[in-house]
């Protein structure tokens, strides 16, 4: 079961996307983790999004699971990242994850 992860506008247009198609994104979510203020509460079989103020804490939430991933982990981490960082940069963009 994959967690992909959408970049998007106030509309819900997607301006950027990541499939999981290995699952790893979702194997790496530590959900119910309380050590992750944030990315505890993502549903990996149900929808999370977040705006830009909540991003300035999911964002080193996520650079320290890169730091931490596995190799086979870390490009989706990756992506993730750079569409979170860019949904930060800008009012009206959220980061969305979508489960299975």
């Amino acid at each position: 079961m994959g967690l992909d992860a959408y970049l998007e506008d106030e509309f819900g247009e997607e301006l950027d996307l990541f499939i999981d198609e290995g699952a790893v994104l979702s194997a790496a979510i530590p959900a119910g983790n309380a050590s992750y203020p944030m990315l505890r509460y993502v549903d990996v079989e149900g929808v999370t999004a977040f705006n830009r103020l909540q991003l300035a804490v999911v964002i080193p939430e996520l650079e320290r699971l890169l730091q931490e991933a596995a190799p086979n982990t870390r490009h989706a981490l990756s992506r993730v990242l750079k569409m979170a960082k860019k949904a930060a940069s800008e009012p009206h963009l959220y980061l969305s994850l979508r489960g299975d």
